[in-house]
């Protein structure tokens, strides 16, 4: 999403540094999810002075986008919940070591990635970002 909507990569590349340790806890939404809601927000305030309490109609702008996302992406997959989606107790270490020689991300998470990227271009391109 960064380069894709020209969003600084170095000031905000460490925002979700250690999400890993999220899904590592088994408790936690996709992380394709968490990063384009980023993603929105940042291209939401692009420009705009203060926080997003202070710019009402940005603010309302990254919530009905990221809305949006959510309720197409649970509609399309079911769920957004990391190890529900991507079939593994991420906590577990067999089924990690599993999900990782399985190559397990081309079946889920290259496709959540890939459904996140369409439906935030298409709503950049309908001006609703």
């Amino acid at each position: 999403m960064q380069e894709i909507w020209g969003l600084p990569k170095r000031e905000y590349s460490w925002a979700a540094a250690g999400y890993l340790g999220a899904i590592m806890s088994g408790q936690t939404a996709c992380g394709t999810l968490i990063g384009a809601a980023t993603a929105i927000g940042l291209k939401c305030g692009d420009g705009k002075e203060g926080t997003p309490k202070e710019n009402v109609s940005g603010r309302t702008c990254a919530i009905e986008a990221v809305g949006t996302l959510y309720r197409d992406f649970i509609g399309e997959f079911g769920s957004t919940d990391c190890a529900t989606l991507c079939h593994c107790d991420f906590t577990n270490d067999d089924d990690v070591m599993k999900y990782i020689q399985n190559k397990g991300w081309k079946d889920t998470c290259d496709l959540f990635l890939a459904f996140v990227l369409k439906k935030c271009e298409m709503m950049s391109e309908e001006g609703t970002i």
